[in-house]
């Protein structure tokens, strides 16, 4: 089969590779359908993560497939099913991935799709993918829903709900300001704080993004203007530290900031002023799978629109021309024909 290699920042190619096979009964074999980018490959391919000088190694671990082949020991899933995949490898059942932690894992770790981790597991630009411990690691997608579009499902959509529901589903009439810049994970953050959790959403970033979160139901801010600063919950999706440091300050005494951008280097922060107003802060891996299941229950209401996040739509064999091209914009998703 080919499988989507990362050969050097600014370089990609298909190689040919064995297919992966059930090895244990819980695993089962999904072909893709569509797959994408999660916002982090766009800075291994840019050569902005300590990641881009191992290659070659498979790239991707976003995706929605066909369950082509099932173990015996799987009672959840079926060959025929359609299905997202969660980006982590997890048990399902150890002391992290019961506490809703499967990117804690305490058997498999950073173990996850398309980067040399802990692990071999391929990724999800496969043109055959295997995943363990299958009853966990997938979520069927519901009927008469688009797969193309929830590609992502497997992580930055189902991380715009983790990083906004459970902090703000306490707090009435909130008010969120979201921090864009690393790609399409702010973007559904807007996505679902405008539609699920009902609140007023300001979002700062660069016009292209901005329109989008326009057309999302967003008020949208230029991110060098003047803030306000009682905001519930900030999220910084930006990945860059003067960003992150105007969302650690945008929030009202005991609010709280989100970040789910990674910081490859030390960052200074602003910790007497933190102190002083009582800001919790989080930073930190997303643990897909329990966010999967109320993100695609969203979608299936028509409450959620990933549709509107998606930059473009390109046949698999486009992918290594459009990822290395500057235009594959903030989320390229990629159709793999029967």
């Amino acid at each position: 089969m080919k499988s989507l290699m990362f050969v050097a920042p600014g370089r990609l190619r298909f190689d040919e590779v064995d297919a992966p096979t059930v090895v244990e009964g819980t695993d089962a074999l999904v072909r893709p359908l569509a797959a994408t980018t999660c916002d982090l490959d766009h800075h291994v391919i840019a050569d902005k993560t300590p990641f881009s000088g191992f290659g070659p190694f498979p790239l991707g671990h976003e995706c929605v497939g066909t369950v082509v082949e099932v173990g015996p020991d799987c009672t959840e899933v079926a060959v025929g099913d359609v299905v997202g995949v969660a980006w982590h490898i997890a048990c399902g059942t150890c002391a992290q991935c019961e506490l809703g932690h499967p990117a804690r894992c305490l058997l498999h770790g950073d173990a996850q799709y398309g980067l040399p981790v802990n692990g071999a597991w391929g990724g999800t630009f496969d043109e055959l993918i295997r995943v363990p411990y299958a009853d966990f690691n997938l979520a069927k997608l519901p009927a008469g829903v688009d797969p193309v579009h929830l590609a992502s499902i497997g992580d930055n959509l189902a991380l715009g709900w983790e990083t906004v529901m459970p902090t703000v589903a306490q707090i009435t009439d909130p008010k969120i300001a979201v921090f864009g810049g690393t790609g399409s994970i702010g973007l559904y953050c807007v996505d679902v704080a405008v539609h699920c959790a009902g609140a007023r959403t300001v979002y700062y970033d660069d016009p292209v993004r901005m329109k989008v979160a326009e057309q999302l139901g967003a008020e949208v801010h230029d991110i060098h203007g003047k803030r306000e600063k009682d905001f519930h919950l900030a999220v910084d999706a930006a990945c860059n530290p003067e960003r992150l440091r105007k969302a650690l300050l945008s929030v009202v005494p005991e609010g709280y900031v989100n970040s789910v951008g990674i910081y490859f280097d030390d960052v200074r922060l602003p910790l007497l002023a933190l102190y002083q107003r009582g800001v919790h802060f989080h930073n930190g891996k997303g643990h897909a799978r329990p966010n999967m299941t109320p993100t695609l229950a969203a979608v299936a209401a028509g409450t959620l629109h990933p549709e509107l996040v998606t930059s473009g739509v390109y046949g698999w064999d486009e992918i290594p021309e459009v990822l290395t091209s500057g235009r594959a914009g903030h989320k390229p998703i990629f159709v793999l024909e029967n």
